[in-house]
Order: C-alpha cells, then structure tokens, then sequence
C-alpha cells in the first residue's frame, strides 16, 4: 500500500524525515518495504504556465492543429507552439520553459516548427512522467494556481512514498490515518483526525430513499446519504495528483472522492446514480442462482446463493463490497448520487472476490474486516468533499440501517502481568499513555488497565495482545537480555527469567539430520503439504489408500494431504531444473498423511509419519579442475541414507522388502535395522513420475522413515581421541567364479570375522567382470592400532589370516595379478 508521506503528516505533526519514519514503523511491527521519492525522476523547472492569447494556427501535424500561443509565468512571456487538442485561452498548464528538464533527461531548448521559434513546451501527464494520458491533451492545472510557481511543488511532488506492507491482522493500518495513528503513538505526536463538517439543506434523506436490508448476516450495517444538484467532472489537480501518487487513475470528481476517502479513512464506499435506482429503494440480498449481473469494468458475470448483492426491487446494482455495477455507475449526466458505506461480513466478500476473480481495493479491505464504526466519519467526508468539488446539496441526516449493533468490549491488564511476560514494564501513567495514543481508551484501577477496544483494532482480544502493544511502542530495546545461562541480566525492576528444558527427542533426532545433510552438501527444502491427486495416483504402490482430501482446496492442483514423502521434493527439483539449475540436491523433513480405517471406526482416523526425503540430480560435485566431472548415481542416495542412520547411531543392512511406490522396480532397496523394520528406502525416481514433474534427467531419491528410526535402539555414543599413529593399508582382490552367486556383503562379513580389531576400515573400490563370466573384486583393508606403530609383520598375518579364510570358506581365489 502506498502512502504520501506529506498526506501523513496532515494528520499528525510530526517532525520526522520520511526515512526516519519508515524505521519507526518498522521497529514497531508495521513492515515499510521501501520509501521512494515522489516526483519524477529527472523532472525539473516546470512551471504554471497561462495561455493568454492564441495567435494563429500553423497547419496540422498528426491530425492536431498547430497553434502558436503566448504563454504567461507571471514575469515573462513565451511564444510557444503547442498541438494539444484542449489548448485554449485563459487556460493555466503545466509549462516547461527554455532549460527546464523532463524526465529521461530531456532538457528543453528554444526550437524552430516550420520555421517560427517555439520557446518551450505545453506538457502533457505522460511527458512529465505523471500517468499515461497524452491524447487529451496537455496537463490543466486549477485556475487560482500561481503563475510561475513550481509544478513539482504546485501539485506536492516534493514529497516521498512509503510502500507500507501490513499483516491480515491490522487492518486499521490500511489507511492514511491508520499510519497516522500509529507514528502518532510512537512519537508521542498529536493525531489530527479529520473532522467533517456538513452543510445540509432541503428534504430529509429519508424521504428519498429507502434501505432494507434481506441478509443481516452477511451485511451488519448499512448506511445512505443523498447529494442533489452535482456537477460531474474532472477532480482538481491537487486530488489527480493524490490519486497518481497511490497508484489510483483519476476519474471523475465523484469517483475520485470515494477513492479518496477509501485511502484516507481506510472504508469502502460506493457512489450511485441515484435517478438510476429503481423507486429509490436499496435492497441488500443474496445474489439468486445464476443471477447475471454486469460489473463497472463491463463484464457479465454470474452468480451464485453465496454472494451478497446491493440491488434495487428490479435488479442487483452492486456486488457487495467488491464492485458496483454499470447500469448505476456515476457519468457526466448525474446529477443526484447515492452515497453508500457499509459493512460485510469479511468471509462473504473474500469468498465472491476469490470465486469470480476480482481483486479491488474495497474487497482487500473489507476482506480483512473493516470498521464498522468508522463508516458513518467516511460517509461525512466523502459528502463533505463532493459537495465541495462537485457542487450540489446534502440531503439531511443519513439513513442508517443497523440491525446487529457491536457489543463494546473492554479488556483488563494486570501491571503484573506486563511485568512478568516481558520482564520489565513501564510504570502505569506510561502505558496508560502508550495505550490511549493507540486510540485505546484507558483507565487506571488500582494496578489493572481497563481498556476499551474500539471497533478498529479486531485484532485486539485478550490481555497478552495488550502486552504486545505496549512494548512494541515503548520498544523492544527496553527488554532485558539474555544472560549467558540462560537467565535475564540483572535490570533493575526486571523479574528473571529462567530458560528451562531441552530440545524433544523429535527435534533433537531433526537437528542432528540437519547438520548431517547440510555437512554433505545438501540444501534443505520446505514445501507445501498440499498435493496433486494426478501426481499422487503415480506414487500409490498397490496396497495404498487414497490420499486425504482437502475441503476447501486452493486448487485442483492443491486438493489432497501429501501421501508420499518425495511428493514436495520432486517438485522443488522441477522448479531447479526448469530455471536451468540441472545440478540439485536437495532434502526435506516433512510428514505425510494417511487415513486409517477399521472396524468400530465411523470416521477415518489419521497418521503423521515423519519422513526425511533426499532427491540427487544432475552432476554429483560442482566440476572444477581436480574434480571428476561424475554424475549422480543410486549409490549416492544409498550412501546419504547410510550417513544419516550413522548420525542417528542407527547400524542398517540392505533388506528386502521395500514398500514405497514411485520408484524404478529394478532399482529400489531398503535398509532395515536389527529387528528387520525397514528404516530407510533408496533407488531412480519411476520415469513416468519423472515426466509428471517435468524432469527429463534420471533422479536419484532416499526416503528415512524418523519414526522406525526412533523407536530403533541406538548404542550409546562414545567418544574416543583422535588416532596418533599411522594406519596402514593392503589391498586384496579375489576372484569368483563363474557360477558362483556370492554377494561383496557376503564376502565382507567373512573378511570382518577375521580381521580383528586392528581393521578399521574395509572398502570395495573396484570390481571387474571376466568375458568367461568370472568376476574380481578388490577391498582396500585399513589397520591401525591406538597405542602403537604396527610392523608389517603383524599387518602380514592378519592379510594371510583374512585370506586363508575368505578362500576356504568361500571357496574363492586371491587374485595375484
């Protein structure tokens, strides 16, 4: 949301600068993205300019007569060439004379036009670089705007634009008066709030229009003002330049002022062409089934039970704090309006804006619940500014159709309890002070705030938000640290605070997961829970259920609970690769959802198991020029499963009977822990999987079921010093028959028997196949000894050891070359 920094200033006298402000804001919970200047870029020395005389026409240029004019700034005259259709006498316009600069760095010169010197330039909005308009014409200004004075003064350019990003919860931010309210009470500044002032006359309004309200639920209030005698027309240049500095299109002085106050106040308002509404009565209603119904923006839309509609006895008029309609709108041929402003119940509007697709400032406001109290200040202002620049009379009074009336709501806070959630608190005069420039009404009982919570701050609903809301404004700084052992430093007046307790199990088990994959140089992935039932369908293995189904999906895309730990993950790998990133490594700690059913169980109960999914891609180590440029392969899914059980404490063995689906049949193991519960399942992403997600190259995946590992008896952890003396290495290879279908992990647990506690470390490194069949395989043996230098005699004995054994028990050759 952008707000005019001077527009702020208007409410409060603040004697900050626009970037001291926005910190202000920021320290105190209301996010401000940027702060930008207001005026153009490049734009300088355009002035009021007046046309005072027009005195011939130079022919046409692109369908536009040529005029030369004589321009006025009040100490000097320019003969000026201009082709603006709406160029006429006495006119005021934005004028840049001879070394005057436009945005783009276009300076301006004396020139000649078909032979007569122009000396300087009539400028149109897009040439200044305030909107797009060009073809009407140059830029008008008021009439009583000082020759010579400064466009960019002139029109409050001289000004700075803070990009405000607020939270759903506040609402009252949402509004000019709202950052207003909020700099005021973190200042200490006055809040100046506007203050309506209406000159009424003529007949009552209520006897020239009627409100009755069909949907008390969806619409607690509706109220209604008449404006006769109006003139539609352009908005003055002060209000146009407002409105541009929003990001808002000026339209007309009526359309403009609705928007105005929107901004300002932060209440939606809708204004009719009263002539337009059939028997002058307005009727609030659910939309009928199918109902059509035309928006401003020209499109037929249909309808539905659920939407709310401002209609009159013959037809809807508006779709309910979203958009009016066309058959109602404001033109230049009304002269009496129907000023509506109301509230909906948030649900209703979020629910038709999101279903027919339209997105407006009224519906982004109403959505996040608007003041029900402040639409009767909006609906004066909005009056008083029509009757002001539009012309016309307000009818008297105000119909004001309020079947449900808010209840007030008072909250208690305990001095006591400020002090013990933050450890210090202010005394009671200062947040009696801090609460009441929020617009809280306080009072002091004893050592408890009574306060009054207005009907702009939903948010605010039990004592601790009053906690909150007070050490925002005085500041966090005023917090206590944190000692070194865990206790607050010693404050004056602060109450310790004690940090008791230690991580759970299941976060401690997450935390050494983190630091295990992170250490192997994976990057972690957060992603949605929600899935698609298409993609899901591949995942399924046989004996699966149906994922869980969402409600209230989001989308088709977004309508079940995650079934499969890999289905997020695919999808992170997708995006990667889709933006040319094809080397991904990536892993997720995630759940996923599963229905069970039995007998005695009506409705379907459902588990959360814990997973963490790894997925491998592309190249397995950034290339440079002492690294083998490798792609990822199986075994590296393997080894990284195997590393985290290791972190866990958890010894694993391949087993046999994997169970998730997604995978290649050929290319899918499991690892099991010492009762046989699979813990962990490896392989190559299924291909038609693969295709769903858009990845053309082969990925690699691990699945670790936390729960089984969990609940895994792991050994204690022992720590043990570093080694001091040497290892030493032999390499044995052997050869197997072949018709022999021994396994390298079969030959391993005789070649460990043997061994003793001196081999620290066996590793296959190479494997080779015979053309008769036969098959080598090569084990690099490490030894070493805590306590000592092993002499190769001791390291030949246990290799003649291991050997002997490998060969008699297995009935395979060493292999001598």
């Amino acid at each position: 949301m952008k707000i005019p920094y001077r527009w702020v200033k208007e409410f409060t006298d603040l004697a900050l600068s626009a970037a001291d402000a926005a910190d202000r804001l920021v320290n105190a919970g209301i996010e401000v993205a940027s702060v930008t200047p207001l005026a153009p870029a490049g734009l300088a020395g355009v002035v009021v300019g007046e046309i005072e005389a027009i005195e011939r026409e130079l022919g046409e240029s692109h369908g536009h007569r040529l005029l030369l004019c004589r321009v006025s700034t009040g100490r000097e005259r320019f003969s000026v060439i201009c082709g603006a259709p709406n160029t006429k006498v006495g006119a005021r316009a934005a004028f840049a004379p001879p070394g005057a600069v436009l945005p783009g760095g276009r300076r301006i010169t004396a020139t000649k036009i078909r032979g007569v010197e122009s000396q300087g330039m009539l400028c149109s909005e897009r040439e200044l670089g305030l909107g797009d308009e060009h073809e009407a014409g140059i830029l008008l200004l008021d009439a009583d705007a000082r020759l010579g004075q400064d466009l960019i003064t002139l029109l409050g350019l001289d000004d700075h634009v803070l990009e405000v990003e607020v939270t759903p919860n506040r609402p009252d931010c949402l509004s000019v008066l709202g950052v207003a309210r909020e700099l005021a009470a973190l200042t200490g500044a006055r809040l100046m709030p506007p203050k309506p002032v209406l000159k009424e006359s003529g007949e009552p309004v209520t006897t020239l229009v009627r409100v009755r309200i069909e949907a008390p639920d969806l619409c607690h209030r509706f109220t209604a003002r008449v404006l006769g005698g109006v003139t539609v027309g352009p908005s003055p240049a002060w209000l146009r330049a407002r409105l541009r500095a929003i990001g808002l299109r000026p339209i007309s002085n009526v359309v403009d002022v609705t928007n105005y106050v929107l901004w300002e106040l932060g209440h939606p308002l809708h204004a009719f062409d009263c002539d337009t509404v059939s028997e002058a009565t307005i009727v609030v209603r659910r939309a009928g089934k199918g109902e059509r119904f035309t928006t401003l923006d020209g499109q037929a839309r249909v309808l539905d039970d659920s939407m709310l509609v401002i209609a009159d006895p013959r037809r809807a008029v508006g779709l309910a704090g979203v958009m009016g309609g066309a058959d109602t709108e404001v033109t230049d041929r009304t002269t009496r309006v129907l000023l509506e402003s109301a509230w909906f119940h948030p649900v209703s509007i979020r629910r038709t804006s999101r279903a027919l697709g339209l997105r407006t400032d009224a519906a982004y406001r109403f959505e996040r619940g608007a003041d029900i109290e402040a639409l009767v200040v909006a609906s004066a202002r909005a009056a008083e500014l029509i009757a002001e620049l539009a012309g016309g009379a307000i009818a008297r009074g105000m119909v004001d159709v309020y079947p449900r009336r808010r209840k007030r709501v008072r909250v208690r806070l305990r001095l006591a309890r400020l002090k013990r959630v933050l450890g210090v608190a202010p005394p009671a005069t200062r947040a009696r002070r801090i609460l009441g420039g929020l617009g809280l009404p306080t009072r002091v009982r004893g050592a408890v705030l009574d306060v009054a919570i207005p009907s702009f701050r939903r948010d605010l609903a039990m004592e601790d938000d009053l906690v909150e809301e007070v050490i925002r404004v005085w500041g966090y700084d005023k917090l206590p640290s944190l000692g070194t052992h865990g206790a607050r430093a010693a404050t004056p007046g602060a109450l310790p605070i004690e940090m008791r307790g230690a991580l759970t199990a299941a976060l401690h088990q997450a935390q050494t997961v983190r630091r295990a994959l992170v250490g192997a140089g994976l990057s972690e992935a957060i992603t949605h829970a929600f899935g698609d039932p298409a993609r899901a369908a591949l995942f399924r293995a046989a004996d699966a259920g149906e994922p869980l189904r969402l409600l209230n999906p989001l989308a088709q895309d977004a309508s079940v609970l995650r079934s499969h730990p890999l289905e997020g993950l695919l999808g992170a790998v997708s995006v990667n690769v889709r933006r040319q990133q094809p080397d991904v490594a990536l892993f997720e700690l995630c759940k996923t959802y599963e229905a069970l059913r039995g007998a005695g169980r009506p409705d379907p109960a459902t588990v959360e198991p814990r997973w963490v999914a790894i997925t491998l891609t592309g190249r397995r180590t950034a290339p440079a020029w002492h690294t083998p440029d490798a792609p990822a392969d199986v075994y590296d899914a393997k080894g990284l499963a195997e590393h985290v059980l290791a972190a866990l404490g958890i010894a694993a063995r391949p087993g046999e009977a994997p169970r998730l689906g997604g995978f290649e049949p050929d290319c899918h193991a499991a690892l099991v822990n010492d009762a046989g519960a699979v813990v962990a399942e490896f392989g190559e992403v299924a291909a038609p999987v693969r295709a769903a997600y858009g990845v053309d190259a082969p990925v690699f995946a691990a699945a670790l079921a936390l729960d089984v590992a969990a609940a895994t008896a792991a050994p204690p952890l022992v720590y043990q010093a570093l080694p001091r003396f040497p290892a030493v290495q032999r390499d044995l290879a052997f050869v197997l028959g072949a018709g022999q279908a021994l396994t390298a992990a079969e030959i391993e647990v005789e070649l460990l028997r043997e061994a003793g506690p001196l081999l620290r470390q066996l590793t296959l490194f190479d494997v080779f196949r015979f053309p008769d069949g036969r098959r080598s395989l090569a084990w690099r043996l490490t030894f070493q000894a805590e306590d000592r230098t092993l002499t190769d005699d001791e390291v030949n004995r246990i290799q003649e050891r291991v050997t002997r054994r490998a060969t008699e028990t297995l009935g395979i050759a060493l292999r001598s070359a």
